[in-house]
Parts: C-alpha cells; structure tokens; sequence
C-alpha cells in the first residue's frame, strides 16, 4: 500500500492510502495466515503437541500444557517446576482470536476455526479416522474412509451386508 500526502487549506498534512496493487493483497493475505500461524505455534503443548486451549494452565514460570496432559502431569515439562492451578487469562483471551488448524490437517483436512468450534468439526471432519463397521467383530483397524471398503474387501470377506454408525 502506498501512502500520499496532502496539504489542506489549513496547512496541515495528511496521509492517504492509495489502493494497494493486487500482488500486495496477496502477500497481506499472506502474512496474516502466517502470523495466525505463528500465534497458534504458542499454543502447542510441549508433551503431545496438540493445541493448549482454555482454559489454560500455566506453570509459576508461565509455560503451559494442555488439559489432557495437564492431567497426568505433576511438574512443568518445560522448566520442571511445579504446575499450579494459575489460569493465564492473557493466552486464553488471544486464543480466542486466533484459528486453529484442524487435528486431521495432516490427513487433508484444510478447515482453520476457532477453538470454540474445533472439537465439533472434529468430531465430524470427514478426514478423521474411521472405526471397521463390520458387527461384532474385534478387529481393531481404522482408516480414512476411502480405504474401509478395501479393507472390508481383504479382511472380511464373508461379510454380506454392513450396519452401523459406529464411532472409533
């Protein structure tokens, strides 16, 4: 974006932006998917590098944990300090703002969305893992949802009919 200067009647000046040339957009565009980016970094936990988000527990040194290693956890994994029961109210309010990428990102899911909307979307990304839906059986595999016919077709194959909604 370009910047002119005018002078009023007054004799002051002023700044006006001039209309950003399209190729300029794009790296504005850019730069804010990165720095969203870089602000979702700080929220990764340092044991299983999900995403910490509230409420969020801080140590007496700040470093924070998510809620389900938080649980397991006695000391800071970072500094090996004691985690306390101190809420960091400054993270979870800038959590708020940023987008997070979806858990199945590393499977194809493209979604971004706010830790407030996460969990349902990932409760029904059409890129999570799916559960075998064959009745009764034990079998433990999962898979995208394009490779349970395959394996439907390799591992069962007196299978006849299939039932279920099952969730892994």
């Amino acid at each position: 974006m370009s910047l002119s200067r005018q002078t009023s009647s007054s004799g002051k000046q002023r700044q006006h932006a001039a209309a950003a040339p399209a190729n300029t957009a794009a790296a504005l565009a850019a730069a804010g998917s990165s720095n969203n980016q870089d602000l979702a970094s700080l929220f990764e936990c340092p044991v299983c590098f999900d995403y910490a988000l509230p409420p969020i527990m801080q140590c007496q040194s700040g470093h924070i944990v998510c809620q389900s290693c938080r649980q397991k956890l006695n000391l800071c994994p970072t500094c090996r300090g004691p985690l306390g029961n101190i809420r960091n109210l400054a993270m979870e309010k800038v959590a708020s703002t940023v987008m997070f990428p979806c858990k199945y990102s590393n499977s194809g899911c493209p979604v971004t969305l706010l830790h407030t909307d996460k969990t349902d979307h990932e409760d029904i990304c059409e890129h999570r893992p799916y559960c075998c839906p064959c009745p009764g059986a034990s079998c433990k595999w999962q898979g995208s949802l394009e490779a349970v016919m395959n394996h439907l077709m390799q591992q069962h194959k007196s299978i006849t009919t299939l039932q279920g909604n099952k969730k892994c």
